[in-house]
């Protein structure tokens, strides 16, 4: 029997600085930076608050830069945003800083979620139901986000063996350029990402082995999925509020016959650093 050995790494911490990591470090970074209308930027100046929230991807994203081994791919889950003047579209500034840092726009795949599920239908489309049922008052619910894919520049090295060969089944089901896939409902996180969308990003960029990193950490789905596909995972969550979920979600101090992981905890005290 094969026994699973990996080691996971917890820190609660600010990304934009992985002082804990060392340059080239790092296999292959899936996140999903918090949505822009979830934080608080600002004073009031949705303009002003924007830039703000941009300027902090940049800076976590320049800390990934640093830490990715060259010819290592960068996943980044993102959607658009509605402010009360027009939409953002975030994907559009990330690949702007991305390729600024020396990447390649490999991919864009869409996810798109089931009609109807909770929390899709926007404010803004009942109005235009309700309250404005005429032309030009169009409001939408939006049920995608993007899936952005990046390499760093350099060669991506694999070891052609039956270990690491996809199966025919997966390539079928990830080969479209939409993934239909369920949102996840994650108690005590306001937006966690399904367990198959990291599934699917980890097996297609990495080996077993190799180390993930997730500098938006949340609610610890990279960090589970990753240790039950035999990959090493590193995550940064700057809230420590979700440390008990995040612990609970990854089975922290579950232990079973087949499997040996190892896991650390790093606390820092950003505020007073």
């Amino acid at each position: 029997m094969e026994v699973k050995m990996s080691k996971h790494l917890l820190i609660i911490g600010d990304a934009r600085n992985m002082k804990e990591l060392k340059n080239e470090s790092i296999d292959l970074m899936i996140t999903s930076p918090p949505y822009w209308n979830l934080k608080e930027y600002g004073n009031g100046d949705s303009e002003k608050g924007y830039n703000q929230y941009i300027r902090e991807i940049k800076e976590v994203l320049i800390e990934v830069s640093r830490v990715l081994k060259a010819g290592r791919f960068a996943c980044i889950n993102v959607g658009t945003a509605v402010s009360n003047s027009e939409m953002k579209h975030i994907p559009c500034d990330i690949i702007e800083i991305m390729k600024r840092l020396g990447f390649t726009f490999k991919k864009e795949i869409i996810w798109v979620k089931p009609k109807g599920t909770q929390g899709l239908w926007q404010r803004g489309t009942t109005k235009f139901l309700k309250k404005e049922p005429y032309p030009g008052y169009l409001n939408l619910n939006i049920m995608h986000e993007y899936i952005l894919i990046f390499q760093k520049k350099g060669e991506f090295k694999i070891e052609f063996n039956e270990k690491n060969k996809l199966s025919e089944e997966f390539i079928k089901k990830v080969c479209w350029s939409v993934w239909e896939m369920k949102v996840s409902y994650t108690k005590g996180h306001p937006a966690p990402f399904p367990e198959e969308l990291p599934y699917r990003l980890i097996k297609l960029y990495s080996q077993e082995g190799e180390t993930v990193l997730d500098p938006f950490g949340g609610s610890g789905t990279v960090m589970k999925v990753a240790k039950e596909l035999n990959r090493n995972s590193v995550i940064y969550e700057i809230n420590p509020k979700y440390l008990e979920l995040i612990k609970t979600k990854v089975g922290w101090e579950q232990k079973t016959l087949n499997s040996k992981h190892e896991f650390k905890l790093i606390i820092r005290d950003d505020k007073n650093a």
